[in-house]
């Protein structure tokens, strides 16, 4: 009997059995022995009837019965068992994997039993768990460069857009501190932008190249990552004090060809090599995105200066339709326009002098209104450098060259330069430089010449009158220090214009040049100033006065008259003031 099938039995099934098998036994018993009795023994019994042994196997007939006849349920039974154990791993394996995606996957815990299909589940979650971060990996980095797009989209200006992307950046992988150095025109690293920066990092806002590790990073173009940070080199102040960051992270802004600044980002946490991608991508981007803006910018001011230069031109254009609009009736007034301007380019010719010079300087071409000026021969000129006709040993020449570099550089230039004749006398000429550009930029260098040599001289002795006037005002003032009087020569404004030691003194200046220029109204009362300034413009209009008045407990005696001033072209005051104090109370003891 199989054991599994006497196992599954109850033990009121077995004991009905054993009471079936014993009856069974014992009836056969009592049978085989009353026949042998009747016999002379169980051989012999055997012997005359053979037959008698199957009463003595009828107790087997009942196991064998058990066995066969129950045979099918244990087999059905077995198939059911395993059908129901397939149905149990089965729904093991499904709640494993819904856990498994949920995340709630513990394989200690969650087993089937079956040390294939639990290696097989536990690689499936390795496996899942490893895509998931992956893919969570990598969301994170598309949102975040979203993030960060959508930012530059919305800025025109590099210093707001730094400083959006550095506080949007830092706040994003969860970092403490964040700058952004940008190249700018003096070719150095300027911090346009930080977040949570202390004082003392943030007033060291520039950064030549290859100073420090951020002139580093500039120069050599990769990213720079340190986890351990030198105790100096920058700190993280919070709400519980002063701390050094776990790690630095300095990536170049890196175009193509160049590098137009550099990203710093602290923090304490050291950064995932996800984190570290995004970051770098993050530098790409906003590298690109600051040099379109300078683009844009250089193309707006370049629009800006075309269009500028395009109204000009417009209003040259529409000046001279206004000198000739009478001539632009028919072709035939067009054609006689051409020839008017070709006229009048013949006048200017005629009439101004004009040089050509080539890259070097050298004059390639000139008019005769220029040789007239200077007395030279087209021979004399023809080749020669246009600095070597400068006055040697003055300012001129050096002021030729700076001014040379701009004109080369496309900018028109105008000055006063000394020249020297053939003769070897001076010559003043107002000297204006245009580049003319060609094909492959600048071809030649127009310049014009107005002669004013006149009008410098007359400027020069007038420069020479006036020193000569000043010198001529100040030995006046010499004169008048030695009269024991208060001298003084009013504007007609009623500025001093001049006056001695004893006027500048009443009024607490140490030389006279400390008065001249002031009136009344800067050391009195405006109403009082006001009404002296009326006497005095009365008595400009009426003529001399003279008066007696005490003032400080002095007895001053005034003399005031009209005075012509020849400078100013002018009629200011003339005054004279003396103490007769002491007269005035030896009077007074006489009478």
């Amino acid at each position: 009997m199989s054991p599994a099938l006497w196992l599954n039995k109850t033990p009121f099934q077995k004991s009905r059995f054993f009471l079936f098998i014993a009856v069974s036994i014992a009836l056969t018993v009592a049978a085989v022995y009353q026949l042998s009795s009747l016999t002379q023994g169980w051989l012999v019994l055997h012997e005359k009837a053979p037959l008698v042994i199957t009463l003595e196997l009828l107790p087997v007939v009942p196991v064998l019965f058990l066995l066969f006849v129950t045979k099918k349920k244990f087999h059905e039974q077995t198939l059911e068992e395993h059908r129901a154990d397939k149905v149990k791993l089965i729904g093991d394996i499904s709640a494993i994997i819904g856990k498994i995606k949920s995340g709630q996957y513990d394989k200690e815990k969650d087993v089937t039993g079956e040390e294939v299909i639990d290696t097989a589940l536990c690689e499936i979650y390795e496996k899942f768990k490893s895509d998931a971060d992956i893919e969570r990996h990598r969301s994170w980095v598309n949102e975040g460069l979203a993030m960060i797009r959508e930012v530059m989209s919305s800025h025109t200006e590099i210093k707001t857009l730094s400083q959006e992307v550095v506080s949007r950046l830092v706040k994003y992988v969860k970092a403490n501190q964040g700058g952004a150095f940008i190249l700018n025109d003096e070719t150095e690293l300027e911090l346009l932008a930080c977040y949570a920066f202390e004082r003392k990092k943030y007033l060291s806002r520039v950064v030549k190249p290859g100073e420090g590790l951020v002139g580093q990073c500039y120069i050599e173009r990769h990213p720079l990552y340190l986890t351990k940070v030198p105790p100096d080199y920058v700190s993280i102040t919070s709400g519980l004090g002063q701390a050094n960051p776990s790690c630095i992270l300095i990536v170049p802004l890196n175009l193509k060809e160049s590098t137009i600044g550099v990203l710093e980002i602290a923090s304490f946490r050291t950064f995932k090599e996800y984190e570290l991608e995004f970051i770098e991508k993050v530098a790409e981007a906003f590298a690109q995105s600051v040099s379109t803006i300078r683009v844009s910018e250089e193309t707006k001011k370049l629009l800006e200066k075309s269009l500028s230069r395009e109204q000009e031109m417009k209003d040259q254009e529409e000046r001279m339709k206004q000198n000739v609009e009478e001539l632009y009736v028919t072709q035939e007034d067009m054609r006689k326009v051409n020839l008017e301007m070709e006229e009048l380019f013949k006048a200017i010719d005629a009439l101004t002098a004009t040089v050509e010079l080539n890259h070097q300087g050298d004059i390639t071409k000139l008019n005769d209104r220029f040789l007239h000026t200077l007395n030279f021969t087209a021979q004399d000129l023809y080749g020669k450098s246009f600095s070597s006709l400068l006055e040697k040993g003055s300012e001129g020449t050096e002021l030729f060259h700076i001014l040379w570099e701009k004109v080369m550089n496309g900018q028109a230039e105008e000055q006063v330069f000394t020249f020297v004749d053939v003769t070897g006398n001076l010559c003043w000429l107002r000297t204006g430089f245009y580049p003319l550009q060609g094909i492959n930029g600048i071809d030649r260098i127009l310049v014009f010449l107005t002669n004013i040599t006149a009008i410098k001289t007359k400027e020069i002795q007038a420069d020479k009158a006036n020193i000569e006037m000043e010198a001529t005002r100040k030995m006046l003032i010499r004169v008048l220090n030695e009269i024991p009087l208060k001298v003084f020569l009013k504007q007609y404004n009623g500025k001093f214009f001049v006056v001695n030691d004893t006027v500048s003194r009443f009024h607490g200046f140490d030389s006279p040049e400390g008065l001249i220029g002031k009136s009344d109204f800067d050391f009195y009362d405006h109403k009082d100033a006001s009404d002296w300034l009326e006497a005095e413009h009365k008595i400009i209009a009426t003529g001399r006065t003279e008066y007696i008045h005490q003032d400080g407990g002095l007895t001053l005696k005034t003399i005031k008259m009209p005075f012509y001033i020849d400078p100013l072209n002018e009629t200011g005051i003339l005054g004279l003031q003396a103490d007769i104090t002491e007269l005035e109370n030896l009077r007074k003891q006489i009478k």
